[in-house]
């Protein structure tokens, strides 16, 4: 009776704790992101966490526990570095640049991420995170989109931007120089206030997003052509990326392929939408006639390039030539 009594309890013992040994398993990365959860630029995120929780069969689990409420976005990639946390799914290579002095060649490329992995740009990419950040580079999850200038005096030429005050992340910085405005460093969450009490003219941002912050209330006019490509890093620690067993770090890497597609078709039914709620809003678009915008264009890409080569030499020439078109295949584009 005791014998059979005894198996119970034991078997009890078992069920009860057999969860908390399983849940030890599974490996759990802490995870942040540059924006407040509910923004527009993270649209994809909560895919990609979905598909890789799924598809890992409990092996792997992402947590994201926020974004600059949680750790500062200018201070997210220190902490990516050292391990404070383990991944961050959303960060522009902007803020990377006190690190990463390589960071701003990303916004210059002429190529998707997918056509990337082709030139050769992805595996250099690889070699600088983890040179730099300390960190496994994923990919970008959007593709193909512009940034744009969006301010509240009226702009016709070149020439209408000197003296004004543009918010800036780094990337933006020589370029802003060169049109003789005066660069202003501003937190993300602050742009509002900082447009709300003329602290700054205008500010830059991708042609998506302004309106998570509300941005539209405060904006009268959007310049058009735009400049830059998005640029969002995914990366992993790289100490807790070799924790990562090996076919679930070919897991993360299929779905981050999947993703960029995703999030960038995404981002192109979103743009439509938001240039609708910022038109009904009131702020309107002018567009700088041919000559001025081929002349706006060309000293933003001129003085990047200038500046990304004249700091970062050992990685920057390199990145110039495998982010051109020139750099792919000739059968990229069979169809062609």
């Amino acid at each position: 009776m005791k014998k059979a009594i005894l198996s119970v309890v034991i078997a009890a013992f078992l069920v009860v704790f057999s969860a908390p040994f399983g849940n030890a398993e599974t490996l759990v990365l802490k995870a942040v992101t540059a924006f407040p959860k509910n923004h527009l630029n993270n649209d994809a995120v909560p895919i990609f966490i979905e598909k890789v929780n799924q598809r890992s069969g409990g092996k792997l689990k992402i947590d994201w526990v926020g974004g600059p409420e949680v750790i500062k976005a200018f201070d997210q990639i220190q902490a990516l570095k050292a391990g404070t946390v383990d991944m961050n799914l959303y960060y522009p290579y902007g803020y990377m640049k006190p690190l990463m002095p390589e960071a701003w060649a990303k916004g210059l490329t002429e190529l998707a991420e997918w056509e990337e992995r082709r030139s050769g740009a992805f595996e250099l990419w690889c070699e600088i995170f983890e040179k730099r950040v300390n960190s496994r580079y994923l990919g970008r999850m959007h593709n193909l989109l512009p940034f744009k200038v969006f301010t509240n005096k009226k702009v016709e030429k070149v020439e209408d931007f000197k003296g004004m005050k543009i918010r800036v992340m780094p990337l933006y910085i020589p370029f802003i120089k060169a049109l003789g405005a005066t660069p202003v460093t501003v937190e993300p969450t602050e742009i509002y206030t900082a447009m709300e009490r003329g602290v700054v003219d205008g500010f830059m941002w991708p042609n998506v997003g302004v309106i998570s912050w509300g941005l539209q209330e405060v904006t009268k006019f959007v310049i058009d052509p735009g400049v830059f490509q998005m640029e969002p890093a995914t990366m992993i620690n790289m100490e807790k990326w070799k924790k990562i067993p090996k076919d679930m770090q070919d897991l993360l890497l299929d779905i981050m392929k999947d993703i960029e597609y995703i999030a960038s078709m995404r981002n192109s039914m979103i743009e439509a939408k938001e240039d609708g709620v910022r038109k009904k809003a009131g702020m309107k678009t002018l567009a700088l006639p041919p000559e001025e915008g081929e002349k706006f264009r060309k000293i933003c890409y001129e003085e990047t390039w200038n500046f990304v080569i004249k700091n970062a030499p050992e990685y920057g020439p390199k990145l110039r030539d495998l982010s051109s078109r020139k750099a792919l295949p000739k059968d990229a584009f069979p169809w062609q």
